[in-house]
């Protein structure tokens, strides 16, 4: 009896022992915020800051509005789908799944939402694909296409992306084939957009490294105008600048 009394405590002290020693194992959690502040030089008159914190090109009978979308706003756009940890597919973010070896959720890409409101001109165009994110430090990033098809010769789609994580498994189909939906629902694609009408999605790129500070997102060969042929006659690359910061927040519990 003695001897179990004796050998009990330092049961427990050993198992303590082992358990604070994976607990330090396991960084804290922490969030991570990614975001973007448009800037706005005051001598281009063309661009203007919105309430919402987005970024317009105002010109003559069209508007142009890019917003940065943070994984935050992203996943509640898409909450069903981004609040199953390791389950998301939410296909922009890695939803509220923590990486237990950096002690946060990384971003999985760079996304923004690109509006193109067409009031008085007969038709115009924004090919999404031939869009370019850069940085101050020289990084030069292309978009993500939808499908395979849409970048001969690239992975930069989603399709690719996403087939390379892909199971086996009928659970794992599943969740590629609801990944892709919402991709083919939400993602910008090119397509003339007539008097008075608009067109919006998502226009996005690989993650930004956490050493920049600026970037410019340039919508490239943006068609103003048409020949009698239907080709492209006059054509513009608008810039949108925008200040980046990344940044450590610690976590805070939800009140009961």
């Amino acid at each position: 009896m003695n001897r179990v009394k004796f050998i009990a405590p330092v049961i427990i002290l050993f198992l303590s022992v082992i358990l604070f020693q994976c607990a330090s194992l396991i960084p804290p959690s922490i969030k991570m915020e990614s975001t973007l502040t448009p800037i706005v030089d005051e001598t281009k008159t063309n661009l203007k800051m919105e309430e919402d914190g987005s970024l317009a090109y105002i010109a003559d009978g069209m508007k142009i509005v890019v917003k940065p979308m943070t994984d935050e706003k992203l996943n509640k756009m898409f909450p069903d789908i981004s609040n199953r940890k390791e389950a998301s597919t939410n296909p922009y973010t890695y939803g509220n799944w923590v990486d237990m070896e950096l002690g946060y959720t990384p971003n999985r890409f760079t996304v923004f939402v690109v509006k193109v409101f067409n009031y008085a001109l007969p038709k115009i165009n924004l090919d999404p694909l031939k869009a370019e994110l850069t940085s101050s430090r020289g990084d030069k990033l292309l978009p993500y296409a939808r499908e395979k098809k849409d970048s001969p010769g690239s992975d930069l789609n989603f399709e690719s992306y996403y087939t390379k994580i892909k199971g086996a498994s009928g659970v794992e189909r599943n969740r590629f084939e609801e990944r892709m939906g919402m991709v083919r629902k939400t993602l910008y694609t090119e397509g003339q957009v007539f008097k008075g009408d608009k067109r919006d999605g998502f226009v996005v790129f690989e993650p930004l490294d956490p050493s920049i500070k600026d970037v410019t997102l340039t919508l490239k060969e943006f068609v103003l105008q048409y020949d009698a042929n239907n080709w492209p006659q006059k054509t513009i690359n608008i810039v949108f600048p925008f200040k980046r910061e990344w940044k450590a927040v610690p976590e805070t519990k939800k009140e009961k």
